[in-house]
């Protein structure tokens, strides 16, 4: 199984469902983000839980908010030169399970992408939004997706499901 997480919010995270997944068999995981930190929290959960960099590649896409200073980056880092960047990192393969944590604009202007980097059946989260979008999320990935959960917490919401096996996307 092969998974990829796209992070582009500005915020530290630490990648823990990704290192939580490759504990348990996942072969090889992808992180994208614009944010430095974020890359070097998720280099070091991934230290701290013995991942090898085999396992788990990094990516950090360049952007107007994100930093560069490449001499901090561990070896396990790819970085990008910007935001379309992003295209060529996901678009080598086709995974299992693809998670996106961006704000809602993002999320339906990346639909194309995202469920283009998912294979037929995997499972695609998205989070990063607000209860209250929910709705305008489902308009756009109820034509991708099938299973659709929705799961809350605060002000916080998260949509997955499973891509459709019957759609063509350009």
């Amino acid at each position: 199984m092969r998974v990829q997480k796209i992070n582009s919010r500005p915020s530290a995270v630490s990648y823990s469902p990704i290192i939580d997944l490759l504990q348990f068999g996942v072969a090889f995981a992808i992180g994208v983000d614009i944010d430095s930190q974020a890359i070097a929290s998720a280099s070091e959960n991934a230290t701290l839980n013995n991942i090898r960099p085999d396992k788990l590649q990094l990516h950090l896409i360049a952007s107007q908010t994100s930093s560069s200073c490449r001499d901090d980056w561990p070896s396990r880092v790819v970085e990008g030169e910007n935001a379309f960047e992003i295209d060529r990192v996901t678009h080598k393969d086709k995974y299992d399970v693809v998670i996106a944590n961006i704000l809602l604009n993002p999320l339906l202007n990346l639909a194309d992408q995202i469920i283009f980097s998912a294979t037929f059946g995997a499972i695609i989260g998205l989070s990063g939004i607000l209860s209250e979008q929910v709705q305008n999320l489902l308009q756009k990935y109820s034509l991708f997706l099938e299973g659709i959960e929705v799961s809350k917490m605060d002000e916080w919401a998260c949509v997955s499901g499973r891509k459709r096996k019957n759609i063509d996307i350009c």
